[in-house]
């Protein structure tokens, strides 16, 4: 048991702090919307990985891998999409305010279309978590369980709590370094979309 609880937490701690794209959207949120629009993005692995982790348990290992690529194609022009966005609102923001044109559910929405079109949750429910799920329930359902368990409450608890310190260091970033910070994020994400698309 205590193999399958190790590999939770080292595998979830992995995915929760491992740049992507929906670690960085989640700090996007946050500057824009405060700590209730970076949670919303932060969970949305909670709303999109259980389809996930069933495709790629039962069809992924089967599908073309023209499909897997097209995944990949769609995933990185929404994270370039969304670079486009924040840079556009660097563009135009002056000083540092919450904003009120995006709502928590808006970027949950945006959260869970970026990790649902993103190919690395299926890559890795794909070749890494899924066999490793498929051990755990063959010695014991309730070691899969556990394993699930404790992987996602630290991947989102990561994403969660990195809103929550980025909230709590909004107030110090002001004027011009607010906006460096939002185009930075935006060269990220673009960057990011990039290398999925490649």
């Amino acid at each position: 048991m205590m193999e399958y609880i190790l590999l939770g937490i080292s595998l979830g701690m992995a995915a929760g702090l491992t740049p992507g794209p929906l670690l960085t959207y989640t700090i996007v949120a946050t500057l824009r919307g405060g700590w209730k629009a970076g949670v919303s993005v932060g969970i949305a692995p909670l709303l999109t990985d259980i389809p996930i982790i069933l495709l790629s348990l039962l069809v992924l290992h089967v599908l073309p891998q023209e499909i897997v690529r097209l995944l990949s194609v769609a995933g990185g022009l929404v994270v370039i999409y969304l670079g486009i966005e924040t840079a556009r609102s660097a563009q135009h923001i002056e000083h540092l305010e919450i904003s009120t044109h995006t709502s928590a559910r808006q970027e949950m929405g945006k959260g869970v279309l970026v990790n649902f079109l993103n190919p690395n949750p299926y890559i890795f429910w794909g070749t890494v978590g899924g066999p490793l799920l498929l051990q755990a329930y063959a010695k014991h359902p309730a070691l899969a369980v556990a394993f699930l368990a404790i992987f996602y409450t630290l991947l989102v608890g990561s994403h969660v709590g990195l809103a929550l310190i980025v909230h709590h260091q909004r107030s110090g970033l002001r004027g011009p370094w607010y906006r460096r910070t939002l185009w930075a994020l935006a060269i990220v994400l673009v960057i990011i979309g990039i290398r999925l698309i490649v």
